[in-house]
């Protein structure tokens, strides 16, 4: 991981809290099935660098079949729950459009 990538992830650390804050978040086996399912436009996933084999296949396979964009992290899973002010958070899913937006622009 370079500089440029630990700065992206804190950036998109920040966002997340934003979001959060804005309760513009999914998370939840249910809810993400639900939020991938749905007719927003815009959706994105973030997977955590430590989250099960399982979990993260499952949520893959599902954002594939949806054509749903998902990024995978570099940072754990105990860094997005401190980021979000939650507990035993994942995967989540971001429901502002202005936010994906922000986001999918660091990773381009």
């Amino acid at each position: 991981m370079g500089n440029g990538n630990s700065l992206n992830e804190q950036k998109i650390l920040s966002y997340m809290g934003f979001a959060s804050k804005a309760k513009k978040i999914v998370y939840g086996k249910q809810g993400l099935r639900n939020y991938i399912r749905s007719f927003q436009k815009k959706k994105l996933i973030l997977i955590p660098k430590d989250v099960g084999s399982r979990v993260k296949l499952d949520v893959i396979k599902h954002c594939q079949v949806f054509d749903v964009p998902y990024i995978e992290l570099y940072c754990s899973k105990s860094t997005i729950a401190k980021a979000l002010g939650k507990q035993n958070i994942s995967v989540i899913g971001i429901t502002d459009e202005s936010i994906i937006e922000g986001i999918l622009k660091l990773y381009q």
